[in-house]
């Protein structure tokens, strides 16, 4: 009877004790806020099927969003005129046990422009660094319409 008493008193113990560090757990380790707004700077480097040739690119990405809320907008501008030339709209989700969140949405060129008839889909992680600024290292963006390129991009927060 001694036995099973000890074998009792040790199951409640290491169960009181796995319940201490799940709950520790839970209380220390908070979800990222995906607080992405700002102005960024990116480079772009299309796929090599390109249908004007393959080219990396520069620009400028202003993200829009209200309270920190998962609704992201924003527009990108063209570097020489500093002209909107393509809008976006999408969506960023924290992603669980990172500094990281996945950023979805859709690229549409501005009319009167020369991507007027492009549509692109954009996915990309983008991280929390160090410094406290947003960072995408290999995001995409997939021509869904228009005679447009397809390719990856990266930007930085300013």
């Amino acid at each position: 009877m001694k036995t099973g008493i000890k074998i009792l008193l040790v199951v409640v113990l290491v169960l009181s004790l796995a319940g201490f560090i799940y709950a520790e757990e839970k209380m220390t380790l908070k979800p990222l806020r995906c607080c992405i707004g700002g102005t960024y700077d990116g480079i772009t480097k299309d796929s090599p099927n390109c249908p004007y040739g393959p080219k990396p690119g520069k620009f400028t990405m202003i993200i829009h969003q209200t309270d920190c809320g998962s609704a992201v907008y924003g527009e990108v501008l063209d570097i020489a005129t500093g002209a909107p030339k393509t809008k976006f709209e999408g969506t960023v989700t924290p992603i669980p046990r990172s500094n990281c969140c996945m950023l979805t949405g859709k690229a549409k060129g501005v009319p009167g422009t020369p991507d007027a008839e492009c549509v692109h889909e954009v996915k990309a992680k983008i991280c929390k660094t160090t410094t406290g600024k947003w960072e995408v290292i290999n995001g995409t963006y997939t021509a869904t319409a228009g005679k447009c390129c397809s390719g990856t991009f990266s930007m930085k927060q300013r």
